[in-house]
């Protein structure tokens, strides 16, 4: 009976601890699986929330790169505005003093016939004594070259007579050391100065004072002519700029990419800059006439004026051109212009890049031979 009892109990002691087992185990699934689940929807939340980051993000490099984009074709766009009112600029300075040179003696013929007591001056003066022989054609246009450009402005022959009649024909190395009368031994002076100095060689640095007391004196002599000048330089520039900059924006206010005060704004502000930049660039070009009179006969030949006109040029048709293309892109004209447009681009894009291997081949055959 004992023994029964004791199989007994441990059946039973092996039930209860199989029943143990399976409720520790049964708990144990139970902790895995919501660990599992916990873990699986943690994970889940995780990857929306980086779906959710990363697509924020994308967002954000694209406005940041929209943003970029944009900050660079402005910049793009004033440097080029800042280049066209520079050229116009330029273009309107150099041809209004240039116009008011053209009509300068070129020969010492026409100087003799259009001023003849400065020709006079020039051929039997300025250094020479009685005993010298006159100076040749080419010496006296030299001479000449030598008066500051500022006093050829305006009413020249006047305003040149006023500039030498306190001055002489001074020599750089004397007549008592064997200097010549030819025009590159002869500088415009005052003449006490020249009286001064006697039979000693002018130096360097006297030199150079003499060439900037000139231009100084030649400034203030025709300060009025130089301000008329400069004061119609800059009214032709800043009306030039304002047209030009109206026609160039024209087709953008009316495709509506601009509001009618931005267009007056650009208008404005073009004018504004014209106002600024054309007298910096006349006043540049009179102190040059003024120092440096021989830059008259570069300034007056007839290649240089039309360089002058050929840049004015561009200044206005660039801006127009620019506005035109930009009309064709936003299909102003159709679209079947903007496809030729855009066809002649890819054209002329392949042809640079054809040409471009070109040369990058060559360069490399060279290379080659050469090692």
């Amino acid at each position: 009976m004992d023994f029964f009892k004791q199989a007994q109990q441990a059946v039973d002691s092996a039930q209860e601890a199989i029943q143990n087992a399976a409720s520790q185990l049964s708990e144990t699934t139970s902790q895995v699986n919501q660990t599992v689940t916990e873990a699986v929807e943690q994970g889940k939340n995780t990857f929306d929330e980086m779906i959710v980051l990363g697509s924020e993000t994308t967002e954000q490099a694209r406005a940041l790169s929209a943003e970029a984009r944009q900050q660079g074709s402005d910049t793009i766009t004033r440097t080029y505005n800042q280049l066209t009112t520079q050229a116009i600029a330029i273009g309107t300075s150099g041809m209004t003093i240039a116009n008011a040179l053209k009509d300068l003696p070129q020969t010492a013929a026409d100087l003799a016939r259009e001023m003849p007591k400065i020709a006079h001056q020039l051929k039997y003066g300025a250094g020479t004594r009685k005993t010298d022989f006159s100076r040749s054609d080419a010496d006296i246009m030299d001479l000449f070259n030598k008066i500051p450009g500022t006093s050829k402005l305006g009413d020249s022959q006047r305003n040149i007579s006023d500039f030498l009649s306190n001055k002489q024909g001074s020599h750089i190395r004397s007549h008592h050391h064997g200097g010549s009368n030819k025009a590159d031994n002869i500088v415009w002076e005052i003449g006490a100065d020249n009286f001064r100095r006697g039979a000693r060689n002018m130096t360097g640095g006297e030199q150079i004072y003499i060439r900037f007391h000139n231009a100084f004196e030649s400034l203030l002599q025709n300060s009025g002519t130089i301000a008329q000048l400069g004061l119609a330089t800059t009214g032709t520039a800043v009306i030039t700029q304002a047209l030009v900059t109206a026609a160039s924006y024209a087709l953008d206010l009316y495709r509506g990419d601009i509001t009618a005060e931005e267009f007056t704004d650009r208008i404005v502000a073009a004018a504004v800059s014209a106002g600024i930049t054309t007298p910096i660039f006349f006043l540049i070009l009179i102190a040059v006439l003024a120092l440096f009179p021989e830059f008259i006969v570069i300034l007056s030949a007839p290649a240089v004026v039309a360089g002058f006109n050929l840049l004015f040029g561009i200044g206005i048709a660039t801006p127009i051109i620019q506005s035109i293309i930009r009309h064709i892109e936003a299909d102003g004209f159709g679209e079947e212009i903007a496809q030729d447009y855009e066809n002649w681009v890819n054209e002329i894009n392949r042809l640079i890049e054809v040409s471009t291997q070109e040369m990058q081949r060559v360069a490399e055959g060279f290379m080659l031979e050469s090692t």
